[in-house]
């Protein structure tokens, strides 16, 4: 018992309990980084096919598909009938009541078939599966329902294609065409039941076309002018769409989900993907040039301008006049090209992604908006003939002459890559390359935006809002309680600050948010006189105080080098106050935020990076100041006195030896308190506007980091892409913390080897 109780035990007991304590929290450090990091890693994942078993057809099929759950795939065959190979005790399906030979089939997103027969008739319709149960069995019934009445065409034109589209009130829409004659177009209204002949105003005939109903596009192609675009307006006529950048020689065109990217296939197997850019006509009726960001306008002159926020930067110009342009079908990304000519395109009915079929036997999936290509293999010896997605996404059917191939794809992020969450992407409905977050949207159409740069630039927007206001503030407070002040004010001082860091975040965001945002709004050009003209008035009080005589500031007291400046900043806050109403009439018109947005182009929001900066300085600030403080006061009172029995003066000992000496701490500090504010999440999220925006102005809002995940991920399903960028959003703002506390670390311990040596 003796030797237990043993000095030397004790201490190895204790350094024993204390290295695996330190053992401990790094491995949790290190047991969390990997955690996170291991669920964004599949982000950076591509594709893959798994081959199903084949089904070999009576005849080659036209046309092919599969249900929902891709138990077994059905195939068109020449003669109208669609059977289903893999369960020969379903009931063929007749589209037309007799049995027909067909000339062209088509098949569109969400399964819509158009199926044109050699007496020009058109029908169009969807294989609609339905599940029973019978003796605790699941049956599958399937049957052919018609989205519309059958279209009779001229029977005595070659027909040799057509398709169909629809929207979400069940009008269609159907272009059919012919090697002799334009194209004809035809709409089904949904409520009258009645099929209305439309004029394109084509009148040569053309090879190939899309459609796209919900936006009124259409897509075609001309033997000698290539691929042209039509759009409808609101008086339900067809307008040409000027084309940019796509290839002269098109052979396959095909409209995406939601109808407004498109891809255009060569028979050089080229891929090229292109949606509409919105464009503004601006005039400049001044008498000076109008310069815009990367274009000048000379008086009197019109451009016509991709719409990139141009409209809004430019509507408070008087000289600048603006009207609405045509949009533009540009072609915005090339994508890797294919062996072979391009023999069908069957796009994804759930995301931008799309398969393209070669006469070569194989098959690429592409995303439309990440440009890659996630799949590229061999599914057979011969050409493609027919392709179809499953309506999940989640497999392909083919047919390569009487063979049908099946494949399951396991492609869980295809909109995600280094590029998209870290490059510009440009993205459908925008002008050019951005950087955007926009996580969910109102309809299955609609395109996530997962660029994360928009939130570590907002992150670093409010600490730097953050940091200029504290670090002045707590360090200037921290020297002079430590060096300058009386030993009483110190001894109030400092527990003062120091409560105001238990104040908690919540509360300080919603103050900011509720009380302080809008009276700032109310008193802005009154707050920016007075942050400028207080420190102004208090340095030109320490100089009066400087210059008054000696036995004056002995025989005034300690407490007189407090009052001077509180009076002067006292003194010029009123003053403020007074003529800041009258100077808002005189020079900004009464009103200094519409000023700033018609004049300056700032445009003011409530809640903003000021609001955010005072109330995130408020958290920061009692970090920095207790730190900076302890350093201060660590310095050894010999050198102090020292410094002061050899005629120097209190603040020439403060800067020139106390501060110097304290570095280290100082920086340790600014550091943590960098920290802190990097990984804010209640008073960002309360008071910043929770907008991503990439704009440095101090008058508008940002969403951070930690506010991104604290508001998106109760709603991102578990797994999905969403979720997965949110903890690569967690594992940035981890990285951002270690790589701080490391280098506060390193530089603290090179000011000590320095200033030790000396």
């Amino acid at each position: 018992m003796t030797a237990f109780f043993d000095e030397k035990v004790k201490d190895r007991i204790a350094a024993a309990l204390i290295r695996g304590g330190g053992v401990m929290v790094i491995l949790a450090v290190v047991a969390i980084i990997a955690n996170i990091g291991m669920e964004a890693l599949p982000l950076l994942g591509g594709a893959s096919a798994h081959r199903l078993d084949d089904v070999k057809a009576q005849d080659p099929p036209l046309l092919v598909g599969t249900d929902p759950r891709q138990e077994g795939p059905w195939t068109l065959g020449a003669d109208g009938v669609i059977s289903f190979e893999s369960f020969p005790s379903r009931k063929p399906l007749k589209p037309f009541d007799e049995t027909v030979s067909l000339r062209t089939t088509d098949i569109e997103i969400h399964d819509l078939i158009t199926i044109l027969e050699d007496q020009g008739r058109v029908a169009v319709g969807k294989v609609r599966m339905r599940d029973h149960w019978e003796d605790g069995q699941r049956h599958t019934t399937a049957r052919w329902h018609a989205s519309a009445d059958i279209l009779q065409l001229d029977p005595q034109t070659p027909w040799n294609g057509a398709t169909a589209n629809s929207d979400s009130d069940g009008n269609l829409m159907v272009l059919a065409w012919s090697p002799s004659q334009a194209p004809v177009l035809f709409y089904w209204d949904g409520e009258d039941e009645i099929w209305e002949p439309r004029t394109l105003g084509l009148c040569n005939p053309i090879t190939t076309g899309a459609v796209a109903m919900e936006l009124g596009a259409i897509a075609v192609v001309e033997a000698r002018r290539g691929l042209r675009t039509f759009t409808r307006d609101r008086t339900d006529q067809w307008t040409e769409r000027s084309t940019d950048g796509f290839p002269e020689a098109v052979s396959r065109v095909r409209f995406l989900i939601g109808g407004g990217t498109l891809v255009a296939a060569g028979a050089d197997g080229s891929v090229t993907v292109g949606f509409s850019v919105p464009h503004i006509s601006v005039t400049n009726t001044g008498s000076k040039t109008l310069r815009i960001t990367g274009f000048t306008i000379d008086p009197g002159k019109t451009a016509v301008l991709p719409d990139d926020e141009i409209g809004s930067r430019l509507a408070a110009v008087p000289s600048a006049q603006l009207k609405s342009a045509p949009a533009v079908m540009t072609a915005v990304r090339t994508l890797p090209r294919l062996e072979g000519t391009p023999t069908a395109i069957a796009p994804s009915p759930r995301k931008r992604g799309f398969l393209v079929a070669t006469d070569t036997g194989h098959i690429a999936l592409f995303h439309a908006t990440s440009g890659r290509r996630l799949i590229y293999e061999s599914f057979a010896d011969g050409p493609i003939t027919a392709l179809t997605m499953a309506p999940k996404a989640n497999g392909l059917v083919a047919a390569s002459g009487p063979q049908v191939i099946r494949a399951a794809i396991d492609n869980p992020h295809p909109e995600t890559s280094l590029k998209t969450l870290f490059m510009p992407v440009w993205y459908e409905g925008y002008a050019r390359p951005r950087l955007v977050w926009q996580s969910t949207g109102g309809s299955d159409a609609f395109e996530p935006k997962l660029s994360v740069v928009p939130l570590i630039f907002g992150t670093l927007k409010a600490t730097f809002y953050a940091m200029i206001i504290s670090i002045p503030l707590a360090l200037l407070a921290a020297l002079y309680v430590s060096q300058l002040g009386p030993a009483w004010f110190r001894s109030v001082v400092k527990p003062i600050v120091e409560l105001m860091a238990a104040v908690p975040s919540v509360v300080v965001g919603f103050l900011a948010a509720l009380w302080l945002a809008p009276r700032l709004e109310q008193a802005l050009l009154a707050a920016i006189a007075g942050m400028i003209s207080m420190p102004i008035a208090v340095v030109l009080s320490l100089g009066l105080w400087k210059i008054l005589p000696t036995a004056l500031r002995q025989r005034l007291g300690g407490a007189a080098e407090l009052l001077v400046p509180l009076f002067g900043a006292t003194v010029v806050l009123s003053l403020v106050a007074l003529v800041i109403q009258p100077l808002e009439n005189t020079l900004f018109g009464g009103d200094f935020t519409r000023w700033l947005f018609t004049t300056a182009g700032f445009r003011y929001d409530q809640r903003n990076s000021l609001v955010v900066g005072i109330a995130l300085g408020f958290a920061v600030i009692p970090v920095i100041f207790t730190l900076a403080e302890d350093a201060f006061s660590a310095v050894p009172r010999s050198l102090v006195n020292a410094s002061r029995a050899l005629g120097a003066t209190r603040w020439q000992t403060a800067r020139s030896l106390v501060a110097p000496a304290a570095a280290a701490g100082v920086f340790s500090a600014i550091v943590l308190g960098l920290g802190r504010a990097v990984g804010e999440t209640m008073i960002v999220l309360m008071a910043a506007g929770n907008t991503p925006l990439l704009d440095l102005s101090p008058f508008n809002g940002m969403r951070t980091m930690s506010a991104a995940i604290a508001v998106e991920i109760p709603e991102a399903p578990v797994g999905a892409t969403l979720f997965r960028v949110l903890f690569l959003t967690g594992f940035l703002l981890f990285g951002f913390t270690l790589v701080l506390t490391t280098l506060a670390d390193q530089v603290g311990r090179i000011m000590r080897r320095k200033y030790g040596a000396q």
